[in-house]
């Protein structure tokens, strides 16, 4: 996933070291999918999936696989930045 969204390319053009980009990588593993905020807020670094039903569907995800570059996980994971005039027109924007 990180290829296919530029990221590993962004950290070798930027450090040159490979060993920074696999750091990076276990950093992520490591991170849960979402947090909830004492009741009040879902954070997560995407967005929210129209598959996502209950917050418990989260947490019956298999955290500890290689992300699919679309779908579920994906979204929860990773959501394209748009322009915020797009943005007000639409619910959710699948990733391409």
């Amino acid at each position: 996933m990180t290829e296919h969204f530029t990221f590993r390319s962004e950290i070798l053009q930027k450090f040159h070291d490979e060993e920074i980009y696999e750091c990076f990588i276990r950093c992520f593993e490591a991170m849960p999918i979402a947090a909830d905020v004492n009741g009040d807020y879902l954070c997560m670094h995407g967005g929210i999936s129209p598959e996502l039903k209950a917050k418990s569907d989260i947490e019956s995800v298999n955290r500890f696989i290689e992300p699919p570059l679309k779908g579920f996980l994906c979204d929860l994971l990773w959501s394209d930045p748009m322009d915020d005039r797009d943005a007000r027109k639409m619910r959710f924007s699948p990733n391409p």
